[in-house]
């Protein structure tokens, strides 16, 4: 059975529509119409009066039903090339550890970028609508801060992506709908035009050389890019055959569309003859309105030229023009001087060297390439299709390929894909002795999304007509902790020491200041305490010096025997004993230091400073001379210290 479909080329100064059938292996165009605006219903390629372009295809389609004798409902379209935007963008993700980073997740984080992407473009262009995805790909993917070539399978605390996205605005699309709908015309299909003239006037063979394609038409000259076997990149320049028109007319004094006849005329014989404005007859040598011409068509090349060289960072090895400016009198002599090519290696192409299609042949020229192409495009269904789809009640438009996904239904809806994850819980860093620990929050909680009543995953294909719901992810709650989670636990001893009864309560500084163990702990919270559990604790904590015997409850022991409350602990035979007059608090004393360094910590057994603030008061401080002091700093006589709760 033959498969066939009809086609729209809708462009600035005409409408073309074809319909192309598959025949077998072979290719035929049934039929081709062409019909001029009016007026002037499009600008650049954008459609800026919908009931206008709708007259001209109500039109076109009509002619064709009658060439074919078969309604016409259903049609394949393409948007200009220049409404499409592209945007690098990045996006990040924390993930638990122990997780295992599988498929969807990586699929989330790119649509995270994607989105950001969008975003980065309607802050840049302060636009109000929003926008249709139309591919991306993935730049690089990072694994902790470093790049990785595949996140599937790997572990780690942060995953990235930065991707570079494609995008349609959706007023183009909606306008192209619109009048599609005004002729009686369901959209079947949409591609862009640089796309489609690719698609037919550079084949697959050809695409391992690097070559242009550039698409001169009456608003915009879409340039294509091929190498190393594919399409690499697109790129518009705003001027095309419209300009080398209004030129035309400025010169001779026509109106516009006397011009652009003028202009058709230059390649059909050797004189154009016209009436100017003012209504007079002339006649002139086609030479003299090309030269007159040359510096509008050395401009536009320019123009053209510069896009290249920006997009390919060098001059192809040839440019192919398709698109009715192309036919513009030394148009490809111009570009080939701008680009530093021999002139043979710019060149117009036809339809009549496309071998694969056959029939139609009064339809032909550069002109013919894209309209052939939208439906070459279609025929292959490599075209982007418009599919309705419901999200949490809502219905969404989603433009794409045949096969769409819930991540794409979830983008067109606007709906941020990461809350499919709940984000873990923050954790807490803690200094603990001189020591890190970290605490880790909560893991997060996985969302649901749920397709036509079933569970489903993002990867899952929907079509028009679906039904979506997605419930987002819950965020895992803050780690918390307290003193005592962090510190073994604690009890005050009563010993005596060298004859004297004495209270050691262990002392919890968080931050400096005094703290129960019930306190709560803040993230990059500095702990210290001395839990006096052993000889060599507590004498560290009354200052005494690690050398000589030390006798627990009678027996000599080495500092590593515990120490519990009632114990009578002893130092053996003391060298001299030497003393340092210090004034604390506003009080001389003399402070017994032995043979030992003398250091702040010395101060607590000599002096009543309880572990436990008094009531009202929490901060212990402590100066030597006017400057902040820590346990194990050194003193010397004279020193004035300060040493009080407040």
């Amino acid at each position: 059975m033959e498969e066939w479909v009809f086609a729209l080329d809708v462009g600035t100064r005409k409408v073309a529509g074809v319909i192309l059938a598959r025949e077998k292996t072979k290719l035929r165009l049934r039929a081709a119409v062409v019909q001029e605006h009016k007026e002037r219903a499009m600008l650049d390629g954008q459609i800026h009066n919908v009931p206008l372009v709708a007259e001209v295809i109500q039109q076109v389609k009509e002619k064709l039903e009658r060439k074919t004798r078969s309604p016409l409902t259903q049609v394949a379209v393409a948007a200009a090339g220049r409404s499409l935007v592209t945007q690098r963008a990045a996006a990040e993700r924390e993930i638990g550890v122990e997780e295992e980073i599988n498929g969807e997740m990586v699929l989330a984080l790119e649509a995270d970028a994607v989105q950001e992407a969008e975003q980065l473009i309607l802050n840049r262009t302060n636009a109000a609508g929003d926008y249709h995805c139309v591919g991306y790909s993935v730049i690089n993917y990072t694994l902790d801060g470093s790049p990785i070539g595949h996140l599937v399978g790997q572990r780690g605390h942060h995953i990235g992506v930065e991707v570079i996205a494609t995008f349609l605005p959706r007023v183009v699309v909606d306008s192209l709908i619109s009048a599609l709908v005004r002729a009686g015309l369901e959209m079947t299909s949409l591609t862009l035009e640089p796309i489609a003239a690719a698609a037919l006037a550079v084949p697959p063979a050809m695409r391992g050389l690097n070559i242009a394609l550039v698409d001169v038409g009456a608003g915009t000259s879409d340039i294509a890019l091929a190498r190393e076997g594919s399409i690499t990149g697109y790129a518009m320049v705003p001027a095309a055959g419209d300009e080398i028109t209004e030129y035309l007319a400025d010169k001779l004094l026509l109106d516009f569309n006397t011009a652009e006849e003028v202009k058709r005329q230059l390649n059909q014989g050797e004189r154009v003859a016209f009436t100017d404005i003012v209504g007079n007859r002339r006649e002139l040598p086609s030479r003299q309105i090309v030269d007159l011409l040359e510096p509008a068509v050395v401009e536009l090349t320019r123009q053209i030229a510069e896009q290249i060289l920006l997009l390919n960072g060098k001059a192809p090895q040839a440019v192919l023009l398709v698109g009715g400016g192309s036919l513009t009198p030394g148009l490809p002599t111009a570009l080939a001087r701008h680009l530093e090519l021999p002139e043979e290696r710019v060149a117009v192409r036809s339809r009549e060297v496309i071998r694969d299609i056959a029939g139609a042949p009064a339809f032909k020229g550069p002109q013919a390439i894209t309209p052939l192409g939208i439906a070459f495009t279609a025929l292959r269904r490599e075209g982007l299709s418009l599919s309705q789809v419901q999200v949490n009640g809502r219905p969404v438009q989603l433009l794409g390929h045949r096969r769409l996904t819930v991540a794409q239904a979830l983008l067109a809806a606007g709906i941020p894909v990461r809350r499919l994850y709940g984000r873990p819980g923050r954790g807490i860093g803690v200094e603990v002795n001189g020591r890190l620990h970290f605490i880790r929050g909560e893991p997060g909680r996985p969302g649901r999304i749920i397709l036509n009543g079933q569970p489903a995953s993002l990867e899952n294909p929907v079509k028009g007509g679906d039904v979506i719901r997605f419930i987002p992810g819950e965020n895992g709650a803050d780690a918390r902790a307290k003193v005592g989670d962090l510190i073994p636990e604690t009890s005050v001893k009563e010993i005596t020491f060298n004859g004297r009864r004495i209270t050691l309560e262990p002392l919890i500084l968080m931050n400096g200041n005094a703290v129960s163990r019930e306190a709560e702990v803040p993230d990059r919270a500095k702990i210290e305490y001395n839990l006096l559990e052993t000889v060599g604790d507590v004498l560290r904590y009354l200052g005494q010096g690690e050398d000589g015997p030390v006798y627990l409850n009678g027996q000599q022991v080495r500092r590593e025997a515990p120490v519990k409350t009632g114990d009578i602990l002893e130092t053996g035979p003391k060298a001299a004993c030497r003393t340092l007059r210090l004034r604390v608090n506003g009080k001389e004393i003399e402070l017994p230091v032995g043979t030992s360094r003398p250091i702040f910590a010395d101060l607590f057994a000599y002096l009543d400073i309880g572990s436990t603030p008094p009531p009202g008061k929490k901060t212990l401080r402590m100066e030597i001379n006017n400057r902040p002091a820590e346990f194990t700093s050194s003193l010397e006589d004279g020193d004035e210290i300060i040493l009080e709760w407040i």
